[in-house]
């Protein structure tokens, strides 16, 4: 099996190939299909987050402007040191570097918890494996969201890859400490996982 540094830059390379008008209508797609999954969860008032795209990543914004308009509310993540933390996103609010390119909240943003985090990505496989940008934020704050959840802290979050079908591989290699996903969302369709 090949190694997750191996993994990445070819599959950054061909996500980097596909055109930016072909990425946005790529995202539009997914988010239609991640909302007739989602739209229960919305309608709930579930608590999204969602994440500012940077470089050729996916757009999950398509996606949570559709949830919130069917009842969710939104968050993004912020990066600060080692920690990631989530702040709620209203879009009247202005929005400031929030870490490696992204834009968030600022930091008088309430934090938040999230019922369902869709999560960026480089790679994927049908069993839920994620394969991220090698920094482990993602999975330190998932693994700590479990942890509080087994402590009966909270519910443990839904997560779900955001990714085109391009991102998809037949098997990323996890370590002990990495949080499968719970399900894919592509141009192509919902993947439970």
């Amino acid at each position: 099996m090949t190694g997750k540094p191996e993994l990445r830059a070819p599959l950054r390379a061909t996500r980097d190939a596909i055109e930016t008008s072909v990425r946005a209508d790529f995202s539009a797609r997914l988010a239609e299909h991640g909302l007739a999954v989602l739209a229960p969860r919305a309608r709930a008032g579930a608590l999204v987050a969602a994440y500012w795209p940077i470089l050729s990543e996916a757009d999950p914004r398509p996606l949570a402007r559709l949830l919130a308009a069917a009842g969710a509310q939104l968050c993004l993540p912020v990066v600060d040191g080692e920690a990631m933390a989530f702040r709620a996103w209203r879009a009247d609010r202005d929005l400031v570097p929030a870490g490696f390119g992204a834009l968030g909240p600022a930091a008088d943003a309430p934090e938040c918890a999230p019922d369902v985090v869709l999560a960026p990505l480089l790679g994927c496989d049908r069993r839920g494996g994620r394969l991220g940008w090698g920094k482990g934020y993602y999975d330190r704050m998932l693994a700590a969201r479990d942890a509080a959840a087994a402590r009966g802290a909270g519910a443990r979050p839904f997560v779900v890859g955001v990714a085109f079908a391009c991102q998809l591989v037949a098997a990323v290699p996890m370590d002990a400490h990495d949080r499968r996903l719970d399900a894919i969302v592509t141009e192509e369709g919902w993947i439970a996982c």
